[in-house]
């Protein structure tokens, strides 16, 4: 009997049982189809020996007009700019304080209670002193992460003893960063989040810190950068040395005007370099509406009043509660809401900018479940993927059931997206049902138009180059 050649089809399909599948892959990790053939998944190289804080939730890579390249690096704890292998915090100040005369209590061990009334901090924040004299100010003198006790005092832990009696000095500052985030998105507790009639009637509520998820762009070779839900701030790449400053906030810089107090979501738009909030706080407020979109004038990121002399303007959409996702496309700015997707274009005159509703009854899982290659959006929604080439249609997906039911819908907040234009690929990762941590992806080939899947851990991606 004559050798017969084994042709299998490309891809995995588990919409179908293992036995009707025939001719087909059933299952796979790390593998990828190319030119209708299974091949290895490469591996990764570590990019530096270096390590940073937290864990990273976001990547921002851009270079200057001097050809230095640098990649921003948010986690949960503090913002990072990495150069030359090396990271650099420029995680923003909250506020700077003097305190009292000799606040600081030592009690013969490493850690020290420090009297600081109404700090405004939390458990693990961040705080730098200076100015600390006397004997231990070589051990005090520096950074610390903090333990919280009350609303007056909290505690640090010093590399060595500090016996009891020890003083600090009169002049002591305290440098507060911004607040830590979560690592996780906090599930609700109480009444209707878990099962029925748990918790009591009314109180469900966010236990935790809320997911720090960074969002930055570069305008120009500076960098605006903020944490989701909270205010935004400027990063000067042209000062001296400007790896040892920290951002300030976009609000206090010299002729700022209208800068929203927080901001979900913000980009900078191709088309006159315009910076774009979306789901902000009104003029005059600071109540954020997570429905409500506000630019700024054209080529300024701090002019957002506006004027018959200024392109800055607002626009409010009606479709939804929620402001979910937005990108920058060819020709348009793509907005999601929770119920719906509109596309916003540039006007030539008043008011700018025109939103216009592309579809009803489309979601989208996270901020960052969405990207781009060859000129078409991508996106995982509830229960489907979708694409966007100038209309929008469910994506058709051999390995939806597999991925819909191993999924954890009360961590969707952690699902990103990226591409891998090498191999004309986009992935997403996201939680499986038993895990708070991304540990599967799935990867559509649109080239191919085949999809297959993995685990892997991972909590953020850039392409490469």
């Amino acid at each position: 009997m004559p050798l017969k050649k084994l042709v299998l089809k490309p891809g995995v399909n588990r919409e179908n049982t293992r036995y009707t599948n025939e001719g087909g892959w059933y299952d796979c990790d790390k593998v990828r189809f190319r030119y209708g053939t299974p091949e290895k998944i490469g591996g990764w190289a570590r990019v530096s020996v270096n390590t940073f804080l937290g864990i990273c939730r976001s990547l921002w890579p851009w270079a200057t007009f001097s050809g230095a390249t640098y990649l921003g690096t948010g986690t949960n704890l503090k913002y990072y700019i990495m150069f030359g292998g090396a990271y650099y915090d420029i995680t923003p100040l909250r506020t700077t304080t003097t305190l009292g005369t000799n606040p600081f209590t030592g009690n013969g061990t490493t850690t020290v209670t420090v009297s600081a009334p109404a700090h405004g901090c939390t458990s693990n924040d961040f705080v730098t002193f200076s100015g600390v004299t006397g004997t231990y100010a070589a051990l005090l003198n520096g950074e610390f992460q903090l333990t919280y006790i009350d609303a007056n005092s909290y505690t640090i832990t010093t590399s060595s003893a500090i016996p009891a009696g020890a003083t600090g000095g009169t002049t002591v500052s305290a440098a507060y960063q911004i607040g830590i985030g979560g690592e996780i998105e906090s599930p609700t507790s109480g009444w209707g989040s878990g099962t029925w009639g748990s918790g009591t009637w009314g109180s469900g509520s966010v236990g935790a810190q809320p997911l720090r998820i960074w969002n930055h762009q570069n305008f120009g070779q500076n960098l605006i950068y903020g944490p989701k839900g909270g205010p935004l701030y400027y990063w000067d790449a042209t000062v001296a040395n400007p790896l040892t400053t920290r951002g300030v906030a976009l609000s206090g810089i010299s002729g700022a005007t209208d800068v929203p107090s927080s901001v979900n979501l913000f980009m900078v738009s191709d088309v006159s370099r315009i910076v774009m909030a979306f789901g902000c706080p009104d003029y005059g407020s600071t109540t954020l509406d997570p429905m409500l979109i506000r630019w700024t004038d054209q080529e300024s990121a701090i002019n957002w009043s506006p004027s018959i002399t200024t392109q800055a303007g607002s626009i409010r959409l009606s479709h939804g509660s929620a402001i979910q996702a937005a990108l920058q496309v060819r020709q348009e700015i793509l907005v999601w809401t929770d119920t719906s997707l509109y596309s916003m274009q540039y006007l030539t005159g008043e008011p700018w900018w025109q939103a216009q509703l592309l579809s009803d009854n489309v979601s989208i899982l996270s901020d960052r479940a969405c990207a781009v290659a060859a000129g078409v959006t991508y996106w995982m929604g509830n229960e489907k993927f979708y694409l966007y080439d100038g209309r929008v249609q469910a994506l058709p997906c051999d390995v939806r059931e597999y991925v819909f039911r191993d999924f954890n819908y009360s961590q969707k907040e952690l699902i990103f997206a990226s591409t891998v234009d090498q191999f004309n690929e986009i992935w997403w990762f996201y939680c499986s049902a038993d895990s708070t941590v991304v540990n599967k992806y799935v990867v559509y080939n649109y080239a191919e138009r085949v999809w297959y899947y993995g685990t892997l851990t991972r909590s953020a991606w850039v392409d490469a180059g």
